[in-house]
């Protein structure tokens, strides 16, 4: 989660003991029956633009605006994620979501008006609603969106590094599905923001590896999700984190990645940080 403000509800949790979820199989056709809002195409501020993974993206239609790319990846990570929470005895997951252009208002139970800051990325568990506003999505494809003074990463940024961040947003909708984020305030904190982020991180690493069973990503995919942790991840320097550092987040997402496993997750959630 990337906005300051949301880590007070983020360090809410309700402990919950997980069942081992099995090996990850890829799902059919992420995309089928998904309502698609065509706006027009969201402008990139650089020269050039960033390269576009054309294997994920080949369900789009040609000329497909930002608002499209983020519904086409949302329904994706949930075509994936849904089937094996109904089997391990949840509910289906059925997040809402808000893709607000610059100066729109943010209709969430956590902001309910124009926000401050007009990039942002969050989940907010007490409505069940992901948010990712197009000045965001935008800045992360650029990659002109960083959170830390580490030295810039020698990758370049894309598309990938938006779905990326919105597939993160997602594995906290699992965490509330599961009983690791309350739906209220009220409730006494289980697990910390950082175990949080971390686990959400090495979540969405899980589905990227899905992603790459379906011979859909392409050569540069990865290294757009390693510039955008080298971007987003917190300051080493500072003394009471609540995300990971550049190094911790892209540990917990390789884990998720290279083993295709929720369960290999579990001991962000378990343990504390």
């Amino acid at each position: 989660m990337l906005r300051k403000t949301s880590q007070i509800l983020l360090a809410m949790v309700v402990f919950l003991l997980i069942p081992e979820w099995n090996t990850l199989q890829p799902p059919t056709q992420a995309a089928e029956n998904q309502e698609t809002v065509v706006l027009q195409p969201a402008a990139l501020a650089a020269k050039e633009a960033a390269p576009v993974s054309q294997a994920f993206t080949k369900g789009l239609p040609k000329g497909y605006s930002m608002h499209d790319f983020l519904v086409y990846v949302l329904a994706d990570v949930e075509a994936f994620w849904s089937p094996l929470m109904v089997k391990d005895g949840y509910a289906k997951p059925d997040a809402g979501y808000s893709f607000p252009a610059a100066g729109k208002p943010v209709l969430t139970e956590c902001i309910l008006d124009t926000p401050d800051e007009p990039a942002l990325a969050f989940y907010c568990s007490t409505d069940d609603r992901i948010v990712m506003t197009l000045q965001m999505a935008t800045q992360l494809k650029e990659g002109t969106y960083k959170t830390n003074a580490e030295p810039p990463s020698k990758y370049k940024p894309g598309d990938f590094s938006v779905a990326f961040v919105l597939a993160h947003e997602y594995a906290h909708n699992l965490q509330t599905e599961r009983g690791w984020l309350p739906e209220n305030g009220d409730e006494a904190p289980k697990a910390t923001s950082r175990s949080l982020e971390l686990n959400a991180d090495c979540m969405t690493g899980v589905w990227v590896h899905s992603v790459n069973a379906r011979r859909l990503l392409d050569a540069t995919d990865i290294q757009e999700v390693k510039r955008t942790l080298a971007d987003i991840g917190q300051d080493p320097s500072v003394t009471d984190p609540t995300h990971g550092t550049p190094k911790e987040r892209t540990k917990a997402f390789l884990l998720g990645y290279d083993s295709g496993k929720a369960a290999s997750c579990e001991p962000y959630l378990t343990t504390r940080y």
